[in-house]
């Protein structure tokens, strides 16, 4: 994707190798012998390898000040090579825990840039965290609720509810939610953006719907341009707890229900869930317990608590750091201009 996107911006764009470590136990042993992923992660070390020498190639050719990474396999190349060639790094962990390729790169880098308050890593034991938050798109604050109202054909009078599960979607919510949709369908409104995997399904089950309840159903398989509308018309979100959707969440101060990918890495969407729900600022219901009669019921009570909403939509804005693109650029200025300074030093 980023190979066409990325060009149509005027920055120049490397490709390099990068390899994968595919984790599907929680014992590390059974993560490196699993037969079933034991050849593509063989594979892929020699790719990581590979890309760390790319990565060695393209640094040098560029020379730059400093070097950034976001986190991510695809990452990991570029900061060993970065270490390695002496160039000052700044990496930034987007989630409550750090993930496996910035925790090798977390004590050589020299800026470790966090979404969370330093505290929540206080098992990492580093120092050099700092708290900028998580960057989100400028555009998602321009959301307009009145243009969402028509945009999705919504009623004023009724309350609205927005289901997003990520870029992939989410089975187990879509599934949830389609068990209990005529219930909901007669008390609110459901902006449902089911990713591509469900559609289809969704569609045709929408379609068995009475006329007076399908009116109250907009069901999308994404939203790219008119996202902002959708939460700015969105009196409670339903959502997994991925790390860039609890940051637009908290920038827009949306009430939220959230559900947890069971099968995240180090189970880091139950932490960043837990974080909020410790905090008043979502609710917190794990999928192996829950039915769709249970979601129903929590989002009855919600909504029979006006004030709890706006206890969580008070509270969950409290995460917001609006100005995280900027303060994660200044640490990167920052630390370029320090290693400038003492260059010139050291020539003195």
């Amino acid at each position: 994707m980023e190979s066409k996107i990325v060009p149509q911006t005027g920055i120049g764009y490397k490709a390099i190798s990068c390899g994968k470590f595919r984790r599907y136990h929680r014992n590390n042993l059974l993560n490196i012998v699993d037969p079933s992923t034991l050849f593509k992660n063989s594979k892929d070390l020699f790719n990581y390898r590979k890309g760390i020498s790319e990565s060695k190639k393209i640094i040098e050719d560029f020379d730059p000040e400093i070097i950034f990474t976001k986190g991510g396999y695809v990452s990991l190349p570029v900061g060993k090579a970065a270490v390695s060639l002496g160039y000052p790094l700044v990496i930034h962990e987007s989630d409550s825990i750090i993930g496996l390729s910035n925790r090798l790169l977390a004590k050589k880098a020299d800026r470790v840039c966090v979404a969370y308050p330093v505290e929540n890593y206080k098992n990492e034991q580093l120092n050099n965290l700092i708290y900028t938050g998580n960057p989100i798109r400028e555009d998602i604050y321009d959301g307009n609720r009145k243009r969402g109202i028509e945009e999705f054909g919504l009623s004023e009078k009724l309350p609205t509810i927005m289901i997003i599960g990520g870029s992939q979607g989410a089975l187990a919510i879509n599934q949830l939610i389609s068990e209990v949709l005529t219930v909901l369908l007669a008390k609110y409104q459901i902006i449902h953006v089911s990713g591509e995997r469900d559609y289809d399904w969704l569609l045709y089950k929408s379609q068995q719907l009475d006329k007076s309840l399908a009116k109250n159903y907009h069901l999308h398989n994404f939203l790219s341009s008119s996202l902002k509308d959708a939460y700015a018309v969105s009196d409670l979100v339903i959502s997994r707890a991925g790390n860039n959707v609890i940051a637009e969440l908290a920038a827009l101060a949306k009430p939220t229900i959230l559900i947890p990918l069971s099968t995240s890495a180090n189970d880091h969407q139950l932490v960043n869930a837990q974080i909020l729900s410790q905090a008043g600022a979502a609710v917190l219901m794990l999928q192996e317990h829950l039915s769709s009669k249970k979601l129903s019921r929590q989002i009855d009570i919600l909504f029979e608590r006006p004030d709890e909403l706006e206890s969580m939509a008070k509270n969950i804005e409290k995460f917001a750091k609006k100005d995280a693109a900027e303060a994660v650029a200044k640490e990167i200025i920052n630390l370029a201009k320090e290693y400038q300074k003492n260059e010139i030093q050291s020539k003195e």
